[in-house]
């Protein structure tokens, strides 16, 4: 009896003294913050240092700001462990010695989010989700080529979505002036439209025996469906990129798809409306 007496103490020391060390470390791991803090003093060098970064321009008082907070936060975490990993930073826009930085960016409002790449040398909206799995996936496609090669049917229908615009270049080879000013333009818009290549037109839907490359085709959801084009000078495929994604006649409705469609529509002139109460 007096044997059992003498352990008991003993083990509850022990127990005792370890229970702090894990209630340390769980603190540890549940405080580690993924999203980088940049101010006016590393923001310069922190960029420099990455080839693709993210970084969010906010203001403590706003509302948008908190809620994004933990959405961006939790990305951040999940992108750290990618292959390259991918990099989310933020910005208090509001405080004095960062209002430079701001005036920089453009930031006319909270939270902006701008994709920088080559150590900062481009510069591009965040046009994706809010939410953190939407971040996730929007930010691994930017971070990935500019445009998808399509070598399959599966890739063909699995890449070119109905309810978006897509754009996809059809080449003889996937090399040549044509070629590399299709890249070039779709490295400069790619955070407004999806772009994709393939030397095999037969893949493609929507009248595919009509197409000979090189040559690009723009898929839409709206009006003739889809529009073709040969003339590969830079500017002027750019101009047919942005003319052709302008529907003619659109639906005003709640469908959040059909949003970005409507916005090009209300800046251009000569259309047609139709709503859907």
């Amino acid at each position: 009896m007096a044997i059992k007496w003498l352990i008991f103490p003993l083990v509850v020391v022990i127990a005792c003294g370890l229970t702090p060390v894990f209630a340390e470390e769980s603190k540890s791991t549940e405080s580690k913050e993924f999203v980088v803090t940049l101010d006016h003093s590393n923001f310069d060098d922190t960029v420099g240092k990455h080839k693709f970064i993210v970084v969010e321009f906010y203001a403590p008082w706003c509302g948008h700001c908190k809620s994004l907070a933990p959405e961006y936060e939790k990305a951040a975490s999940i992108l750290s462990s990618h292959d390259p990993p991918i990099v989310l930073a933020k910005v208090d826009a509001n405080e004095e010695a960062n209002k430079d930085l701001a005036t920089k960016f453009e930031i006319k409002g909270f939270p902006t989010l701008k994709i920088l790449r080559d150590g900062g040398k481009s510069v591009q909206e965040y046009k994706g989700p809010r939410d953190a799995e939407g971040i996730v996936a929007y930010l691994k496609k930017q971070s990935g080529p500019a445009s998808t090669e399509i070598k399959t049917a599966e890739d063909a229908s699995g890449f070119i979505d109905e309810k978006k615009i897509v754009v996809v270049g059809v080449f003889p080879k996937l090399s040549g002036e044509e070629f590399e000013n299709f890249m070039a333009v779709a490295e400069k818009l790619r955070s407004d439209y999806e772009f994709g290549h393939t030397q095999n037109a037969k893949l493609l839907p929507r009248g595919e025996s009509a197409v000979t490359g090189p040559a690009v085709r723009l898929f839409k959801p709206f009006d003739e469906l889809f529009v073709d084009s040969k003339d590969f000078k830079v500017d002027a495929l750019e101009k047919f990129i942005e003319e052709s994604s302008i529907p003619v006649v659109t639906l005003f409705s709640s469908d959040p798809s059909l949003h970005p469609f409507v916005i090009k529509f209300f800046n251009s002139p000569n259309a047609k409306v139709c709503t859907n109460i």
